[in-house]
């Protein structure tokens, strides 16, 4: 019976050793179009190669970068960036890492939009609850959101200096709306249309 119980510690302690993680961060930021992911291992880890995978529904994961060598140190702790240069456009693009087969990191998503110069993009449309209005605003000017009526009257005005805006459904009746976004400071003017259905 003493054999038993010695031997079901000896099991329990090891998974315990082996659960701990390797990984101390992991962050995920977005930079002009670029996916920037970061991620440190603790001191003391050590894995045969990493690899980063990505995907567009958090389940089916593709590999985008196979880093060869051993990864970590045992005397201290080792900081590492990958870029993702190719990320799908105008999704949630999810990632994770793999440490040598050890263990994977956490799944991170971040929204890549990429709108064109003097467009927008309306997501969803038609709006129902709320929708998010994107557009360019790299140096960060003063953006006014106007929406019109059927008569060319203003019914809504807000302003910015973040690339978007979300338009509330439950602001305005149902039907059919124009906008105009208007750059304060090269007064370049975008035009648009948004469907608006209430329930």
């Amino acid at each position: 019976m003493r054999k038993l119980v010695l031997l079901f510690l000896l099991i329990s302690f090891g998974f315990t050793v082996r659960s701990q993680s390797i990984l101390s961060s992991f962050e995920i930021d977005i930079s002009q179009g670029n996916v920037l992911l970061a991620w440190t291992i603790k001191s003391g880890s050590t894995c045969n190669g990493m690899q980063v995978f990505r995907s567009k529904d958090s389940m089916n994961f593709i590999l985008i970068e196979d880093i060869q060598g051993v990864c970590g140190s045992l005397s201290s702790s080792v900081s590492y960036t990958f870029t993702d240069h190719t990320p799908i456009l105008n999704t949630v693009n999810y990632y994770k890492i793999d440490f040598g087969g050890l263990e994977q990191s956490p799944v991170l998503g971040i929204e890549v939009i990429n709108v064109l110069t003097n467009s927008f993009l309306l997501r969803p449309n038609p709006v129902t609850g709320a929708s998010d209005l994107y557009f360019e605003n790299d140096n960060q000017n003063e953006i006014v959101l106007k929406v019109f009526d059927d008569f060319g009257d203003v019914i809504y005005k807000n302003q910015t200096i973040s690339n978007k805006f979300i338009l509330d459904s439950t602001t305005f009746s149902s039907g059919l709306y124009y906008f105009s976004l208007e750059n304060m400071k090269t007064r370049n003017i975008i035009n648009g249309k948004a469907v608006i259905v209430n329930d």
